[in-house]
């Protein structure tokens, strides 16, 4: 994928050769396009929902809203680098659709706050801090690296995480968001995946190697990240769960099981061993603790 300066980026009509690349011409062919749906926004009754529930409701759609639009960012700048590298089409578009898709859900997730919250809802990002992550992507190892950590992994433990709201939701609001966001998120990690598997046989055992440090480095710290759900009083217990918020303990569960199903043996496929990493984890007891 890297040129030399005197080098002519060559680019073709040429795809990835992994299952987005069908899927890509499906799409071009009218077969599968995504086209959003109109959501209920006025059932939503906050009077039928316990105050502490929708406190809880609004700190996760505030936390969901700065995730997407910082992620509108991050497959902007992702499909800037393919884009550069001449990085097959199906790649390609895929990452663009992403950045739209975040847009959106970042949009959904502040209506939602708003709506919870009873007030008008607002990000507030550090300038600095949010430019940083706005920074290009500088060479193929780090694209690589942005694939791997916040694309493959980042996006497939969204997508469980978002899957376990969203069959708890009860509230029909709640629930079609939830549903409307699940349903592009699964396309997101599946980018991350397909983009790996095609480059995977161009690595050198150097190049491997560093990328299978860094998504170790993942793997030992994502059981203490989501060690904490948000846990309702007891009084609000069924009004969390109404509107589709995980549990501490849920939440473990939710990500154990995406770790140990799908995150693990994806990167071990890869050959990064990242399985070895698994047991030397630090869970979220331990800094409880402290």
């Amino acid at each position: 994928m890297t040129t030399s300066p005197n080098e002519q980026l060559e680019v073709r009509a040429a795809l990835s050769g992994t299952p987005l690349a069908r899927r890509h011409e499906q799409t071009l062919g009218g077969k599968l396009a995504r086209i959003p749906k109109a959501l209920p926004w006025s059932a939503f009754r906050p009077s039928e929902h316990p105050r502490a529930a929708l406190a809880l409701a609004t700190d996760f759609w505030m936390g969901l809203a700065r995730g997407e639009y910082g992620a509108v960012g991050l497959f902007a700048k992702i499909a800037t680098a393919l884009t550069a590298a001449g990085a097959p089409f199906d790649l390609v578009y895929a990452a663009t659709v992403a950045s739209a898709d975040e847009t959106r859900h970042a949009e959904y997730a502040l209506r939602m706050a708003s709506l919870s919250g009873g007030k008008e809802a607002t990000l507030s990002l550090d300038p600095a801090a949010f430019r940083a992550h706005l920074a290009p992507i500088a060479n193929d190892e780090e694209l690589d690296l942005t694939l791997v950590n916040s694309v493959a992994i980042s996006e497939t433990l969204a997508t469980a995480l978002l899957t376990a709201c969203q069959r708890r939701a009860s509230d029909r609001l709640s629930r079609s968001v939830l549903t409307a966001v699940l349903s592009d998120e699964v396309h997101h990690a599946r980018l991350g995946w397909y983009y790996l598997a095609h480059r995977a046989p161009r690595w050198t055992t150097a190049e491997r190697q560093r990328l299978a440090d860094a998504a170790a480095e993942v793997v030992v710290h994502v059981e203490e990240e989501f060690w904490i759900g948000r846990d309702a009083p007891r009084s609000a217990s069924v009004g969390a769960r109404a509107l589709g918020l995980l549990d501490s303990k849920s939440q473990r569960s939710v990500i154990d099981d995406v770790m140990e199903n799908e995150i693990l043996p994806g990167l071990d496929a890869l050959g990064f061993g990242a399985s070895r990493a698994w047991p030397l984890r630090r869970r979220g007891e331990r800094r409880a603790r402290r």
